[in-house]
């Protein structure tokens, strides 16, 4: 897929605009061989095949492993950041889902496989998206990289948005980056890739009006003293 800037389709009417550099895994077991085909012939074009074969084996194994998990748990898509910034590799990844009311408390269930505990939450606030009711929580945990046995552990940061689509409904994006170097700045580019979540109407138009976020303010500097008369 092409990852200059984008609007992307979410579940029903929904559309959000990833930013250039980012590509889309369908969870849709017809598309996600495909699409995993062609990510990982981006991730490796110009380098030598047989060197990185069995690199390239690894992580086929892991993305259908973890598209199948994430199609479990009610994902339509994921979006992985794969191009470098400023010649640095980043961890970025956006789940898109959409969860649907059932008995009390199956809602409940379905939040928690897909986001996890509310461990090492930071943030938790309700929010909006355009003109749609939404919850906004922020966490930082320590975390294995892969379920691999032997994984190297690192803080992984997590945005994630619980989207009030309709009465029985829910549309959920998940954020995480396991950089910790640049935790910070990939949340407000978390933040910018979920304020740009919209509808389009029935003959294709979009109705949105973007939300506003506004970077926090530098602490005031101390003001110096008066000098003495």
């Amino acid at each position: 897929m092409s990852t200059g800037q984008r609007t992307i389709t979410a579940p029903d009417s929904y559309r959000l605009i990833l930013p250039s550099g980012w590509f889309t895994l369908s969870t849709d077991p017809s598309r996600r061989d495909a699409d995993v085909k062609r990510m990982l012939d981006r991730q490796f074009t110009g380098r030598a095949r047989d060197e990185l074969i069995s690199l390239r084996v690894e992580l086929d194994r892991r993305l259908r492993r973890d598209l199948s998990r994430a199609a479990e748990a009610g994902a339509t898509q994921i979006h992985a950041l794969v191009d470098p910034i400023a010649g640095l590799p980043i961890s970025a990844t956006l789940v898109v889902a959409q969860l649907f009311t059932g008995p009390d408390g199956a809602i409940d269930a379905q939040v928690r496989s897909l986001l996890g505990a509310a461990e090492g939450v930071v943030e938790n606030a309700p929010t909006a998206l355009g003109d749609t009711p939404a919850l906004r929580r922020r966490r930082r945990i320590e975390a294995p990289l892969s379920e691999d046995e032997g994984a190297p552990v690192a803080w992984h940061t997590h945005v994630d948005y619980v989207v009030q689509a309709d009465a029985d409904r829910l549309l959920v994006l998940s954020f995480v980056t396991s950089t910790d170097e640049v935790a910070d700045q990939m949340v407000f580019v978390f933040d910018a890739i979920a304020a740009t979540l919209h509808r389009s109407t029935s003959d294709g138009a979009i109705a949105w009006e973007p939300t506003r976020y506004k970077p926090p303010e530098p602490a005031p500097e101390a003001q110096a003293a008066p000098d003495a008369d």
